[in-house]
């Protein structure tokens, strides 16, 4: 029986970072419509917390779900279609770094 290996990474530089996949957070953390790029430009434009190692995509998950946590205001959907949530979720993080 092989020994499964973790997929999150552990990065110390003064604060310790837990390091997981764009994939894995994406599935993880949302429903749907989210890609690995638009979390990619997400980490690029310092928007979640993140790294870029070998051209792949890591997310601090930790950091990243406390931002979640407390930058999202869940509240029943508009009756009107919104075009674009990603954008929403992009506009709380943001908020929420430069704070």
């Amino acid at each position: 029986m092989a020994a499964q290996r973790s997929t999150a990474l552990a990065v110390t530089s003064g604060d310790e970072m837990k390091l997981v996949p764009a994939r894995t957070w994406i599935k993880e953390t949302f429903e749907c419509g989210v890609s690995p790029e638009k979390v990619r430009a997400w980490v690029e434009n310092k928007i979640i917390p993140g790294i870029i190692i070998d051209d792949k995509t890591f997310v601090d998950a930790d950091r990243a779900a406390i931002l979640l946590d407390t930058c999202t205001h869940i509240q029943r959907p508009a009756e009107q279609h919104q075009t674009n949530g990603n954008s929403s979720v992009a506009s709380i993080m943001q908020g929420a770094m430069t704070r």
